[in-house]
């Protein structure tokens, strides 16, 4: 596979994001359904021609990341806060990741959250070249949201993205943590993700899960046919992040035994879970997201902008 053909996948994987960013913008008003929202923005991801890379996360005020509506979910849009919205679609294996925030009343207060995650996200972008260190993005980012009375949530932040992998292994920090000290070099892809809050500045896991990634193959003493339910899941999600959702909508296994099979898959280490993200003093969250592509001269390509 040419260079030039993996340039080009994230971008067709970007302008599908696009698009499904564009229609979640027409459906999420007060009173609809999460389930409805996300099956909608999901489906979009399809009928522009590429995959899903992790399952549309819909996070409200204090959660900061990691809700996606489950199967029966009966959750509906309130009138008011910051709903975040993180896309993501996939390619020929090539990932685009984006996310915005809703300001559902157009509250002044939480607006001013929108502006300063929007402004941090633009300053990353801006110094987002070859030579530049991960920890000078933090620190570009950290700033924009400071200048504003805001915190970043220090223990969140961007990752790598690589063919088949959402999170490839750099961090790109929302501070300046010179831990992260790798250079960015022509070839790479990131998504460049700020949070901001009035609170304390860092998120901890909540007592839900409700999107799971598969591991690993178990043999020993597996019943035929909960093997049947591992090989499907990993034929039809392979190693990205997925839904419950997913597993009904492809009648991949019985609903009534579908919660019973992941427990017993967490539990034999076959499934990994993401558990939901809370801020710790449980003030609102916005988030704003691109995926940024250095090809291999080093042209910036932000493929996940309108």
């Amino acid at each position: 596979m040419t260079e030039d053909f993996d340039l080009e996948s994230y971008i067709q994987a970007g302008k599908a994001v696009i698009a499904a960013k564009k229609l979640a913008k027409e459906i999420i008003i007060p009173g609809a359904l999460f389930l409805e929202i996300a099956n909608n923005i999901e489906s979009e991801i399809l009928n522009q021609g590429s995959e899903l890379s992790f399952p549309v996360n819909m996070s409200l005020n204090e959660i900061a990341a990691h809700y996606s509506p489950p199967i029966d979910d009966v959750t509906i849009v309130p009138e008011k806060g910051l709903l975040k919205i993180d896309i993501g679609s996939l390619f020929n294996g090539y990932i685009a990741d984006s996310a915005f925030t809703i300001n559902l009343d157009e509250d002044p207060k939480l607006q001013n959250y929108i502006d300063a995650a929007r402004e941090a996200l633009d300053a990353a972008i801006e110094l987002f070249n070859p030579g530049i260190k991960l920890y000078e993005l933090g620190e570009v980012i950290a700033q924009k949201i400071i200048n504003r009375g805001l915190r970043p949530i220090t223990n969140l932040g961007g990752h790598e993205l690589k063919q088949y992998n959402l999170h490839a292994g750099p961090f790109i920090p929302n501070y300046k943590d010179k831990i992260h000290d790798q250079t960015l070099k022509p070839g790479d892809a990131y998504a460049c993700e700020p949070f901001v809050t009035s609170g304390i500045g860092k998120v901890e896991n909540g007592k839900y899960s409700y999107i799971y990634r598969f591991v690993k193959r178990v043999k020993k003493n597996m019943p035929y046919e909960q093997q049947g339910y591992m090989n499907k899941i990993e034929k039809n999600f392979k190693h990205l992040p997925f839904s419950p959702r997913w597993i009904v909508n492809n009648n991949l296994i019985p609903k009534s035994k579908i919660q019973r099979t992941i427990e017993t898959f967490l539990g034999r280490k076959i499934l990994d879970k993401y558990p939901i993200l809370i801020e710790k003093s449980k003030e609102p969250v916005a988030q704003e997201e691109h995926t940024i592509v250095l090809d291999t001269d080093g042209n910036k390509f932000v493929t996940t902008k309108e």
